[in-house]
């Protein structure tokens, strides 16, 4: 018996005979390579050497759904619809390929009503038009995001006219906007209120506009405003054009060591300002930097999960919050009682990921993850970059002890470790805009 997946182009279809696996990216190194620059280089994996086809996600940036809900690992059932970035596929199972041709017709008749959002351009996804919450106006669409701040008449929320979205992410939309009145350039981090938002991210996204508006450094993303609108909320943010690092690792791979180096001595400033500020990040990770190429300048964004030491931010005992792969063990633990050496710990995951072109912790499922963070020190960077000096890789390795109380107790500390390589290997000084 074969699975299936008929993707949106052309009648394509994917055919995977049972006992294998299939990885689908926008990469040659995917057993499938698809053009999309929403899905990552490996997006995910369709593993059908069960008696049912698994999708399983492999940290992918934008995330892999089933039938509208994100998913890690998961069974796809007869007529699951799969979605990856702005892709989709509709599941079947058959004995041969014949046994499509008669749908054939249907199924992408059914696909092609795909239509691109008037304002920021990206397909409206055939799970997004079943919610209903697609607004339509002679032929034209917005998505749920665009529709939450602006109108096929206008494009001005509360005093800020919208230019175009620049990004999405779980805890909400971000767009160009001008203030009109001070004729300014600015983000505008916007979080829609629904029914789908829980009381605790809507929480959350207040917090964070609480948190960083008392944070004034070169090298933090600045937050001028914040407040509620009938839709949801928004949080007026300094415009700072550049890159995430996440991004600028899928696209391009692993950046130069002195570029990987200089980025983390910037983000210890960034952490070692909010530290004395007793502001725990607790999310640092390449999506959060972000970078100029040409001025070499970076700043650390997403303040979402920060907490005060001392204070709750409402984290229950015992919960986790964070993202797994650059998360120190207890954080995964209990990141309610978690101090400023998480984000040490974190940094160095994420200066790791810089240097090594790959994630720090690997894992096949969710368990061994776990047990990874927990347990298991990440392969040496010189594995896979060999280019990388010994001494360096010795301070990444140090800022990710799974003792709290064997690394580096302040990103201070950390920075000055990590100059000393700097200068010994003869890196240039990073563009530091704080006075020392």
């Amino acid at each position: 018996m074969l699975f299936f997946v008929r993707g949106p182009e052309e009648g394509e279809t994917i055919a995977i005979p049972k006992g294998t696996r299939l990885t689908i990216g926008r990469s040659s190194k995917s057993g499938r390579k698809v053009r999309d620059t929403h899905l990552s280089r490996v997006h995910f994996e369709i593993d059908y050497t069960g008696s049912r086809a698994v999708v399983r996600d492999l940290h992918s940036r934008n995330g892999t759904f089933v039938n509208g809900k994100k998913t890690r690992e998961q069974p796809l059932q007869e007529y699951d619809r799969l979605l990856a970035g702005e892709q989709s596929w509709d599941v079947t199972y058959v004995h041969n390929l014949s046994d499509l041709e008669d749908d054939a017709e249907e199924t992408m008749s059914f696909l092609d009503q795909l239509k691109p959002c008037v304002a920021c351009g990206r397909e409206i996804t055939l799970a997004t038009f079943a919610d209903g919450d697609v607004p339509e106006k002679g032929g034209d669409y917005l998505c749920p995001d665009c529709a939450v701040v602006m109108s096929f008449d206008g494009k001005e929320l509360n005093g800020f006219e919208v230019l175009k979205r620049l990004g999405a992410g779980s805890a909400g939309m971000v767009f160009l906007a001008r203030q009109v009145v001070l004729d300014r350039v600015v983000a505008l981090k916007v979080l829609r209120r629904k029914q789908k938002i829980s009381k605790r991210t809507e929480e959350r996204f207040i917090r964070e506009a609480a948190t960083i508006s008392k944070l004034d450094h070169p090298h933090v993303v600045k937050v001028y405003d914040a407040s509620p609108f009938p839709h949801g909320y928004y949080i007026v943010m300094e415009y700072f054009e550049a890159v995430d690092l996440q991004s600028l690792v899928d696209e391009r791979g692993a950046p130069s060591v002195p570029v990987a180096i200089s980025i983390a001595l910037q983000m210890c400033k960034a952490l070692d300002y909010a530290g004395r500020e007793e502001i725990v990040h607790r999310d640092v990770k390449p999506a959060n930097i972000l970078y100029r190429a040409d001025t070499g300048i970076a700043k650390l964004t997403d303040f979402g999960l920060a907490k005060r030491i001392g204070i709750s931010a409402g984290t229950r005992d015992g919960e986790g919050v964070g993202t797994p792969c650059y998360m120190p063990p207890e954080q995964v633990n209990n990141a309610r009682n978690v101090d400023h050496r998480a984000d040490v710990y974190s940094l160095g995951a994420s200066l790791y990921h810089l240097l090594a072109g790959r994630y720090p912790i690997v894992a096949d499922n969710l368990q061994d993850f776990v047990q990874a963070i927990l347990e298991r020190d990440p392969p040496p960077i010189e594995r896979f970059n060999p280019r990388v000096p010994t001494p360096i890789c010795e301070v990444v390795r140090k800022a990710m002890r799974k003792k709290a109380d064997q690394r580096y107790q302040t990103a201070e500390e950390m920075y000055q470790a990590l100059d000393v390589q700097r200068q010994r290997y003869g890196i240039p000084a990073p563009p530091l805009l704080c006075p020392e």
